[in-house]
């Protein structure tokens, strides 16, 4: 089975702003970018989303019944939630950071805890794909789908890359998750 994940399309949304599960919209430019790079890959998989508006209304485009999956929202930010990043006090911000993965935004959520709800969404979706791979069709008469496709954040794919890879959490922050693109993961390397 392949794993592929995306990142919703470009929020509107102030530059700086910080925005973990604001419900944001899209511009419908940047959905319709999106939906055209990703319906390749949506039309042979089960599509999972976050609840998220910004990942919620990609999906449904996809597939009108995309599984809605809270386990893939991004990262709660708590009182953060919609605050400029540099309105955010640096003594603040810094005692967050340096103990990453374990400490919280205020009122948020830490990442370790964001890496444990993902572990358990990988190993439920990938029992239930095996459990269908037994069955010889499914209840429409076809195959299983070969792939899931998971519309979430760029927070979660980071953790699920490192999950995957069984590299620290914080191994994949460093690098930039583009918009509404496709990212392979291959679910053999994740031993479930």
């Amino acid at each position: 089975m392949r794993l592929i994940l995306a990142r919703h399309p470009k929020p509107v949304v102030e530059a700086g702003v910080c925005y973990g599960r604001l419900d944001l919209d899209c511009d419908a430019r940047e959905v319709d970018a999106a939906l055209a790079r990703l319906m390749p890959h949506a039309s042979d998989a089960v599509v999972y989303t976050s609840p998220a508006r910004r990942c919620r209304d990609l999906s449904l485009r996809l597939n009108p019944v995309a599984r809605i999956e809270p386990r893939l929202q991004e990262l709660d930010f708590g009182a953060w939630e919609g605050v400029r990043w540099d309105a955010i006090a640096q003594s603040d911000f810094d005692a967050w950071a340096n103990g990453l993965p374990n400490t919280t935004p205020p009122g948020g959520e830490a990442l370790a805890a964001m890496a444990a709800r993902l572990s358990d969404w990988l190993a439920d979706m990938s029992r239930d794909h095996a459990a269908a791979e037994r069955e010889p069709f499914n209840e429409s008469g076809g195959r299983p789908a070969p792939a899931v496709l998971a519309i979430t954040h760029a927070g979660p794919i980071r953790v699920l890359r490192a999950l995957a890879e069984g590299l620290p959490l914080l191994t994949h922050f460093a690098q930039p998750v583009p918009y509404g693109e496709a990212i392979a993961l291959d679910m053999a390397k994740l031993g479930l």
